[in-house]
């Protein structure tokens, strides 16, 4: 499975990706930092582990300064997925990261309870038009007031 890859600021993503749309560059303007991952052409110099064998990075910034921090610290991007077991609901405390994983897991930062509940929406933007992958926080009524026509994966195209 690919591992969204989370960075400090928009520029970085030149760093990731290949052949990145206007489309993605508005959305990237648009929303970031915040709740939308976007799913970019890769560059050759993206490990596999990341891309999950693909040709495909997601890539998202997020809208708390502790990640911001590390990012910035490590002068690298780092892997940002949620805080929960496949198929559990999502943490947002410390202490419910604690109370599913326990003592599997080295470190928890605890930089209080998570801004929203909601998982980041997930739009790829490698095609011709933008599609999405997961609806989470940002609706598809938002994404079309700043891009225009997009599809939900489900969708007919």
């Amino acid at each position: 499975m690919a591992l969204p890859l989370l960075l400090s600021d928009k520029l970085e993503i030149n760093k990731l990706a290949k052949n990145i749309s206007a489309v993605a560059w508005l959305l990237a303007e648009s929303f970031f930092p915040g709740a939308i991952t976007l799913v970019l052409n890769k560059k050759d110099t993206v490990l596999d582990i990341v891309s999950g064998n693909g040709n495909t990075v997601a890539v998202r910034i997020p809208a708390h300064p502790i990640p911001i921090a590390l990012i910035n610290g490590l002068k690298s991007p780092i892997v940002g997925t949620s805080a929960n077991l496949s198929g559990k609901p999502n943490n947002l405390t410390a202490d419910e990261v604690y109370s599913q994983f326990g003592d599997k897991i080295d470190l928890i930062i605890d930089g209080g309870k998570c801004l929203g509940d909601i998982e980041s929406t997930v739009v790829d933007v490698t095609g011709e038009k933008p599609v999405i992958l997961r609806i989470g926080a940002i609706t598809k009524e938002e994404l079309e007031k700043i891009c225009g026509s997009i599809y939900l994966e489900q969708e007919d195209r």
